[in-house]
This record gives C-alpha cells, structure tokens and sequence, in this order.
C-alpha cells in the first residue's frame, strides 16, 4: 500500500471527467490526477450518439452549451487528435400549435444567443428533407419546425481521447483500473480517496464525474446525489443512400424520437415514456452493453418510419443498449455539496454529456479554482435538490417522467405527476380541505392557488393566460382587503450570524432590522 498527495483528483474517464481535467490543467493548476475505474470512455461517453445542440432551454445553459462549438474545433489542431466534430444544422420538428408556439419562444432566445434560427414550414421542410415524412408538421404550410444551423454531432470516443492528450500535455495525469472504493471525509470536508488496490491518495479537492456511478461515489461520502440510471436505446440502420451529406439532426419533439446521420446511415433514438430501469454498482464491467429487446423498441422503431419512412426499406445493422442517468428534474449536477466540502460533481446530464461537456468542464474547473461558480448555476447546482429525492423509492417514481420529459412540452408552470408527497407541511390536510391545489417546485408540496370548484382546480397549462389567473387575482384582493395567514415552510430559511450580520441584514433587506427583540 501507497500514499501520495494530490491537489485535485477528478473520478470518471469520460467526457466530463476529460474536460474538466482538460480544463484545470489549461488554469495552470498543478497536481491534478484523472482516476479511471476501467478504461477511458468506458461508462456511457464510448456509445453515446454524439450530438451536439447549443440551443438549450435556458440562456446560462445555452451560453455554456455553445462553448463547445469554439472548442471542437480547436481541440483537433491543439492536440493533433481528430474529434470528428461537423456542423450539421438540425431541425425541431412540431405536430401540434402547441410545440410550435414552444420552438418559437425557444427561437426568441436562440437569436439573443447569437445562434442563426429560422422557422419552416411543412413544405420547406420537405424541400431541404425530402426523405422525411412532413405532412403533419403543425400549421402546414406556415409552421411545421425549427431549423437551428449550428446544430452538429461529434465522435465521442475521438472527443474524450483529444481531452486526455491535451490534458496530458498540461500535466494532467490519467490512470486507468484505479477503482475508488472509499472516500474519507474529516469533519465535514473530503480528505483522501483509497482505492481497490489498497492504494491511497490524499487530496485537497475531488471531483465526481462518473457518470451513472456517481450516486454510489458520492454514498461513500455520505452525500446524497439524486441520479437514477436506465437502460438507453438507439437503432443504426443499413446504408442510406437518399441522405444528404451532411445529415441534418432532426428531433422529432412530439414523437419522442430523434435522427442523425452516422457515416451515410441513419441512427434512431428515442426518449420513451416506460424506460427501463437499472441500477449500476463500482463493480460493473467497463463498456457495458444489455441485451436486445425489440419488443420495447417497436413503438420507437414504428415512429422512426412514419417519420422517415425510408427506415422500413434498410435493415437494422446495429441495436445499441447501454447506460445512461437522469436526474429528477432533467437538469444535470454541478457543484460542491452543500454536505462536504470540497467535494465537487458534475454528473446526471440525462444524454447530453457529450455536447455539454466543453462548458461544463470550464464551468466546473473555474468553480473548483475559485471556490464559487464563473455564472448563475442555480438551475443546474446540485444545492437545489433536496436530500430525500435521493430515496430509491422517489428516483424508481420519477425515472420514466424525467426521460420522457427531454422532449415532452415544457409548459410554463409544470409540475411532475410523479414521486409527490416527499415532504408535506403539517397544514397540508386542512389546506387541502380548503381548496388548495398543490405544487411541488422544490420536493415540498405548497398550494399554488386555491380552487372554487373542480373546473379550477384542474392544472391545465398554456403558453397565455394561465387558468389560475382568476384564483389569483381573487387571493390578492382577499390579501388586500381582509387578514391573510401565510404558511412559510417550504420556503427558504437562511440563517445569518457573525459580527457583520446587522450589517450585512440591512444591507439586504428593505425594512429596518436593528430593533429590539420580539419586534
């Protein structure tokens, strides 16, 4: 048995992992060891399907999804490794108004982004695809997709070997079959991390990038990291020949499906609605792959032909099955852990890891340098979730909503259906009693407004006026004119104490703090 020091070790030799290596090396940061447990890009980076999509559902996650497009093709004449990286454009594909009201907000801040986006129409669509089926595109001739030009697809295993070349060449070490299996916390912060092979390395700063394995990773440590795994499908086609080249990404939101060109073939994914589940363990074998199941993949395979029915003429060459994560929210983890400090994750990025990879591995090795986040990552800080959604009964509830949820409507307001009731206030039954119809924003469940009758306590949603606009408006005038009681506690409590806490309280807050107490 051995012992050394590190200043930063980064678990997981995939696309993340990589990057931010990649990245800490490009800060100067010395002493930085990468801990593979098997081989590179043997978790889910070595079959992932490689697309790369900077429009993302909000601007901080777009501006970190379009730092990619810079570094692609950069890493290829810095490192000297190809990475396979090509723009392609792509096309969001709407059957109903609905999706088409969605892609044109999206549009909205795909243009602020800087990114070139045009509306198309049904035979627009046609003429650019004419393989594609496009006669029930929303609007026909005046809407029927969302065509992004900066759209494009990148080999993955080439993208995480040109990271592992050019981290090396800052000084990065990587060393592969160098499994963790434990992690030693002292008093509140990681300390060292020992592995398989009874080897131990102490460090000022780890960082989980594991992929699916990083819940387990992080149990060692005592944290939570809510992530549940599933078993990711996509189908290769034989050789295309009506492809254009290159082959724009096509989604097609409403079906559930996606397309992309893979060498003059079609690959065909899907984000269904009844995934199956599996949960990793350290001791998983490295590049795994399930078994075939057509009779899950028939709803997918029968989408993907009435949507490109050139499909049902090619043969299937390939039947990929292997591991992915999500999150319960379908956003990934990034952070230090609000439970140990110094320990960082950056995982649970729900089939996107590869195109997320060059901004998460800048964001992430910024973050761990300065010990605070470059930009606004609330959306995505693993501070968000609250511990219990880290319960196997809740990750088993939400699994099949969070994969379907990639390209199902992301209506303003949504709530989940599923894994409800984690946490409830002990006023929950009576102001359930008075009307209250619930939310669950943040794991508690808190009334959003308060029904009359069984019309308006329906949750309908709408990208206009919302259906409890009317409930609201009669609470703000109860507000106004009579006596309101709030319940406050699924809300924020923040406790500030310390010698500049007065200060610091009237700073923050419009009112006067320094009052006697009881006031």
């Amino acid at each position: 048995m051995t012992s050394e020091r590190r200043n930063v070790v980064v678990i997981g030799g995939g696309a993340i992992g990589l990057s931010v290596a990649y990245h800490l090396g490009h800060l100067g940061l010395e002493d930085v060891l990468l801990l593979e447990r098997d081989r590179l890009t043997s978790g889910t980076s070595w079959h992932a399907a490689g697309i790369v999509g900077p429009l993302r559902a909000s601007m901080n996650l777009t501006k970190l999804a379009q730092y990619a497009l810079e570094l692609f093709a950069e890493l290829e004449s810095e490192t000297g490794q190809a990475t396979g990286y090509q723009q392609t454009g792509g096309v969001w594909l709407a059957q109903r108004p609905e999706r088409m009201v969605e892609l044109q907000r999206i549009k909205a801040m795909g243009d602020r982004a800087g990114l070139a986006t045009e509306v198309m129409s049904g035979p627009q669509i046609r003429e650019r695809l004419p393989f594609l089926h496009s006669d029930d595109l929303a609007g026909g001739l005046w809407v029927g997709g969302l065509w992004v030009e900066q759209d494009g697809q990148v080999n993955p295993v080439d993208l995480c070997m040109a990271y592992a070349r050019g981290a090396r060449t800052q000084g990065v070490e990587i060393r592969e079959h160098s499994r963790v299996a434990e992690i030693e916390v002292d008093r509140g912060a990681v300390r060292a991390v020992a592995l398989a092979d009874g080897n131990r390395i102490e460090c000022n700063k780890l960082v989980l990038c594991a992929g699916a394995w990083s819940r387990q990773l992080g149990a060692l440590a005592g944290v939570e990291i809510p992530l549940a795994a599933c078993e990711h499908i996509y189908l290769v086609t034989d050789v295309v020949d009506e492809l254009p080249r290159p082959c724009p990404i096509i989604r097609d939101l409403d079906a559930g499906i996606y397309l992309k060109g893979d060498n003059r073939r079609l690959l065909l994914g899907a984000f269904e609605a009844n995934p199956k589940i599996w949960k990793p363990r350290q001791q998983d074998a490295g590049f795994l792959m399930f078994d075939e199941d057509w009779d899950h993949v028939q709803p997918m395979l029968e989408a993907g032909m009435r949507r490109a029915p050139v499909i049902a003429e090619q043969g299937i060459t390939h039947f990929m099955n292997g591991p992915e994560s999500f999150t319960p929210d379908t956003r990934q983890i990034m952070g230090e852990t609000p439970t140990c400090r110094n320990l960082f994750v950056a995982a649970g990025f729900n089939s996107i890891g590869i195109m997320s990879s060059a901004g998460v591995g800048k964001v992430m090795a910024q973050w761990i340098c300065d010990n605070q986040a470059p930009l606004d990552m609330w959306e995505v800080d693993i501070a968000r979730l609250d511990p219990l959604q880290g319960r196997d009964d809740y990750l088993l509830a939400r699994l099949p909503e969070a994969v379907h949820n990639q390209f199902a409507m992301h209506w303003p307001y949504k709530q989940y259906q599923t894994g409800r009731g984690l946490r409830r206030s002990a006023w929950h039954r009576w102001l359930a009693e008075q009307g209250a119809v619930f939310g669950a924003p943040t794991g508690w469940e808190r009334p959003l407004w308060y029904a009359t009758d069984e019309a308006e306590a329906e949750p309908g949603y709408s990208y206009g006026a919302q259906p409890w606009w009317p409930a609201a408006k009669r609470e703000a005038l109860h507000c106004q004119r009579q006596v309101s009681l709030f319940e406050l506690s699924p809300f924020t409590k923040i406790e500030v104490s310390g010698a500049d806490a007065l200060r610091f309280l009237q700073m923050m807050c419009c009112g006067d703090i320094d009052i006697e107490p009881g006031r």
